[in-house]
């Protein structure tokens, strides 16, 4: 090996060891305690810490013997004290955690795993005079609606590199050294469903694409809000919001947006109060496509909206880089170009992301 050539560095052996606490807390963000929140307040403070953790490619599964409560208050108490490596988001290395490994109401991993999660062939005592508990269905329905982990875009296309390429090896030794059996293999059948058409009718068309494809048209679009109010999932009125109550009410906004492929951008100069005006007042009154949580595509609510004059405006003053802002300059000379401020929030990069 060349003395020149540089080291194999590897993420989870040569970066920096510090708790979750201490990521976020870097990040700007830090969770309130338990203690700090009231039943009404859990299910959006989980979400948007679940959401922080996302976006530091945390993730977690096993989840659903646990309350909203119970879940927030391990995650506050355990995981977020516990150090693990400080990975950079270019690494691009997830980090899963099973939360049924941390002890919850009395329970050690072991029995809650069996109790809840084993399949029935795995509940048998490994050693004499185990006591494998009685199977509980799960009280809640949660795993389904985590954060997702980032997939590769080749992935998207159902087909990987490598997926189903032949050994080598194998390749001088195949009686079809040209590749044309599976040429072959289709124009005989091609024959044999001509022969068979002539006979008798072909089958009907399945009715779920021509149904899909319609609700895309834009003339059978319908506002968010209305879907949302579909599957009673409740909107109120920006009035009726205390400061309080207001932030969890927003997350588990954006959470029950994301799971019908809804997502925001640009909302950094918006307060929480004022990203929930917006939603309530215009973002969540246009017509518009959800396709459910998918991942090949989603509807995206940029609130820089067109890009027009005063959305560029907003874009050079909150979001540009040093060298975005200086290439601006350059190329639009006439553009005045405004004094960088910090924004108001600091929650974009937290948000529920979209496909890829």
């Amino acid at each position: 090996m060349p003395d020149d050539e540089p080291p194999i560095f590897d993420p989870a052996e040569d970066c920096e060891e510090r708790t979750p606490r201490e990521i976020l807390a870097r990040h700007g963000f830090t969770p309130l305690a338990p203690s700090e929140l009231n039943d009404c307040q859990v299910p959006g403070r989980l979400w948007e810490l679940l959401y922080a953790a996302a976006a530091r490619r945390f993730f977690f599964c096993f989840t659903d013997h646990l309350s909203d409560r119970q879940l927030y208050s391990a995650l506050w108490e355990q995981w977020l004290d516990e150090t693990t490596a400080d990975l950079p988001l270019e690494a691009e290395t997830n980090t899963t955690l099973f939360v049924s490994e941390l002890n919850a109401n009395g329970m050690t991993h072991e029995e809650i795993w069996l109790r809840y999660y084993a399949e029935e062939a795995d509940r048998v005592p490994m050693s004499p005079g185990e006591i494998i508990p009685p199977h509980e269905d799960l009280p809640y329905d949660r795993d389904r609606h985590l954060p997702l982990r980032p997939t590769p875009l080749e992935a998207h296309s159902g087909w990987l590199p490598g997926d189903d390429d032949p050994a080598e090896e194998s390749k001088s030794n195949e009686p079809d050294p040209l590749g044309l059996a599976d040429v072959d293999r289709e124009i005989a059948a091609a024959k044999a469903e001509s022969s068979l058409s002539e006979i008798s009718p072909p089958p009907p068309l399945d009715p779920a694409p021509e149904a899909h494809l319609r609700a895309c048209e834009p003339e059978n679009w319908t506002p968010p809000a209305e879907q949302l109010a579909r599957k009673n999932i409740p909107l109120l009125p920006p009035a009726e919001i205390t400061d309080e109550t207001l932030s969890p009410i927003l997350w588990e906004l954006l959470h029950n947006l994301s799971l019908q492929g809804f997502y925001v951008l640009h909302t950094d100069h918006f307060s929480d109060r004022e990203l929930y005006a917006e939603l309530w007042e215009r973002g969540l009154r246009d017509p518009c496509h959800l396709p459910g949580r998918n991942p090949r595509g989603g509807w995206f609510h940029d609130f820089l909206g067109s890009w027009g004059d005063e959305q560029m405006q907003l874009w050079l003053r909150y979001y540009a880089s040093d060298d975005e802002r200086a290439k601006h300059a350059q190329e639009y000379r006439k553009d005045k170009i405004p004094p960088k401020e910090k924004p108001i929030s600091n929650r974009d990069w937290r948000l529920p992301k979209g496909p890829f």
